[in-house]
């Protein structure tokens, strides 16, 4: 104790003293990843670093420079283990290098590039050192520690024009189609936009609350300008030190990309040139087509709320039943006007795809093919032409009666105005009548609704976007994309309109696919079957997909079913709660953000399934592979 004490009084006595040495220290561990990668023989501490902490920190000492290369002896030889005892100096140096840092060309944090070599596999001189060096401005938002000033160094090889960034490589940056190679190790900031890195839990804190408070990335940003970026001491640099909204959107879209490399591909590649609204398109392409139908990571998720193990009360033999339901949720996002077309749109504002551009003088009467004339956005057809005359009338009583308060209150304009009529007003109180069924498509079109399957937990292992409509062949094509073998099916499938699709599969046309639901049975989930559909006795539906008819589905001890069919209506409020963020998307976004969203809120989910004694387990599906095969062959 004794000891303690003293070396405590020591401390005190000298606390200034120690005080500038821990944040000299601190510094140089700050900088350390910076200083290894700059350091040689001759140069053994960059000159910029030793004139910072010269004018920063020791301003009255003898001989600063030989301090600072001795105190970066104590540190270069293992940082890490500096890490634990700085803590609590961190914010010191971050103030420190946040007010001063920029003056002498650092930063908070020197984003190097994680090597000095080439190493493209490819490059004639591989191994060759890394020169050319670039130093650009730029500022990390982070959850903690504010908004912080940094440096981003890029190094390049001469003889392959390979350029390293701390986050990617680019072979001939130059060329219009030069590539984006991410590096596969996780790094602590993703590189969001050219001047901008965000801290790597300052994206999982902004995913959360989208996937769970379904938080605007408006109101995201805006929450942390007034909150967790403010700091005592601003940048010293002109560069904004605010988050914008299309940045936290592209942290988080990058975010979610490079963890989906780490799932399917050992690296990420982008395109080089170009702006972020059209960078990531082609990857979420690819990843949105390995994510359809089976590839979500809970595809083969079980418990004991949608898994229910029991004895066959005549054979005596275990059995089990797994249920999941289907359903659509009104979401979407802008598509091409063309019937049946699923071309993606250039810009969310347009009404055509680039395919069909061409028809852009197409009449604007709902079917019509034919060509408006200059001037008109319909055909010569006399009621096509009606209905654009009574458009422009529609549109004439808000003007006119906004003149009127003019003229009323004397207030003059530089332009003529029409004056109000008694024929107007009675326009305006007595609107004209429509002029028959004739619909003038003048607005943008969506797709009609997103369809989900989820498990009788709430754990959703499927989704799709559908075009046009909801019909029970686009929910089969749906199922049979979702469950593309037999053995896969969950053994009940609840959706409110069973009834139709049995019909439908059942049709001679349809007699294969058919064959794909032999392991399932399509039934109406109870609440739609009390409240929308027929009590006769002789429906389809009471016949064939009335629950009542699986007694394995209902214990008659408790007086309960055991697994909840109307899930779906439950899990709907949540997803449709995106539409608001989700309406401007592309296609390639909307994909990939809802994607997202039920991953993470899939992990969250099995997570509290576990904690409630749900005990939830991964599905064999090679098992039940083998075991239907073995049911065919004996047949």
């Amino acid at each position: 104790m004794s000891t303690v004490l003293e070396a405590a009084n020591v401390l005190f006595a000298s606390r200034t003293r120690f005080r500038t040495v821990l944040l000299v220290v601190s510094v140089l561990y700050r900088l350390s990843n910076y200083i290894h990668f700059l350091t040689t023989p001759m140069v053994p501490i960059p000159a910029n670093v030793v004139d910072f902490l010269s004018a920063a920190v020791l301003q009255h000492s003898d001989d600063p420079k030989t301090e600072i290369q001795q105190l970066w002896g104590l540190v270069r030889q293992d940082p890490e283990d500096w890490k634990e005892l700085l803590l609590n100096s961190a914010v010191d140096s971050d103030e420190l290098l946040r007010e001063s840092g920029p003056t002498h060309g650092l930063g908070a944090e020197m984003l190097c590039p994680p090597h000095t070599q080439c190493v493209e596999a490819t490059c004639p001189k591989r191994g060759a050192k890394l020169g050319n060096l670039y130093a650009t401005q730029c500022r990390i938002f982070t959850l903690r520690r504010g908004v912080l000033p940094a440096r981003n160094i890029s190094a390049a090889c001469r003889y392959c024009q390979t350029r390293y960034h701390y986050a990617f490589s680019v072979k001939r940056p130059k060329e219009a189609e030069s590539k984006r190679v991410y590096y596969e190790r996780p790094l602590p900031y993703v590189h969001a936009q050219t001047a901008a890195y965000v801290e790597d839990s300052l994206c999982r804190f902004f995913e959360n609350l989208i996937c769970s408070a379904h938080a605007p990335t408006t109101n995201l940003a805006r929450s942390y300008n007034s909150d967790l970026g403010r700091t005592s001491t601003m940048m010293n640099t002109r560069l904004k030190s605010d988050i914008s909204q299309s940045l936290v959107m592209d942290a988080v879209f990058l975010h979610a990309l490079l963890r989906r490399a780490r799932r399917y591909s050992p690296q990420l590649e982008l395109t080089h040139r170009g702006d972020n609204e059209h960078r990531f398109d082609t990857a979420m392409d690819a990843y949105n087509l390995l994510m359809s139908g089976t590839g979500q990571p809970q595809y083969a998720h079980a418990c004991l709320d949608c898994f229910k193990v029991f004895e066959d009360p005549v054979t005596g033999e275990l059995s089990f039943i797994r249920g999941g339901t289907t359903d659509g949720v009104t979401i979407g996002h802008p598509r091409c006007r063309i019937e049946k077309c699923r071309n993606p749109l250039e810009s969310m504002k347009d009404k055509l795809c680039t395919t069909h551009a061409h028809l852009a003088d197409r009449c604007l009467a709902h079917n019509c093919e034919n060509k408006a004339p200059r001037g008109h956005i319909t055909c010569s057809i006399p009621a096509h032409r009606a209905k654009e005359e009574e458009h422009k009338r529609a549109a004439e009583p808000a003007f006119l009666d906004l003149d009127r308060r003019l003229t009323k209150d004397g207030v003059s304009t530089q332009t003529p105005r029409r004056k109000a009529t008694s024929t107007s007003t009675q326009h305006r109180s007595t609107p004209s009548k429509r002029s028959g069924p004739i619909k003038l498509d003048l607005t943008r079109f969506w797709t009609h609704n997103d369809q989900l399957f989820i498990l009788c937990c709430g754990v959703i292992i499927s989704r799709t976007t559908f075009y046009h409509d909801e019909g029970v062949s686009s929910v089969a094509q749906f199922l049979i994309s979702t469950f593309p073998k037999p053995w896969l099916f969950p053994t009940h499938n609840f959706y409110d309109h069973a009834c139709g699709l049995l019909q439908h599969l059942q049709t001679p046309v349809n007699a294969a696919l058919f064959k794909l639901f032999e392991c399932v049975r399509l039934v109406v989930d109870v609440f739609h079957a009390l409240h929308h559909h027929k009590d006769d006795g002789e429906t389809f539906c009471n016949q064939n997909t009335n629950p009542a008819l699986c007694p394995e589905l209902h214990d008659v001890a408790e007086g309960k079913w055991l697994l909840n069919s109307s899930i779906a209506e439950q899990t709907n409020v949540w997803y449709g709660a995106f539409q608001p963020i989700t309406r401007e998307m592309s296609a390639f976004r909307f994909n990939f953000f809802l994607d997202e969203m039920i991953m993470l809120r899939n992990e969250w989910f099995v997570g509290e399934l576990g904690k409630n004694g749900k005990m939830p387990f991964t599905l064999d599906f090679e098992a039940a592979k083998q075991q239907w095969m073995s049911n065919n062959t004996s047949t």
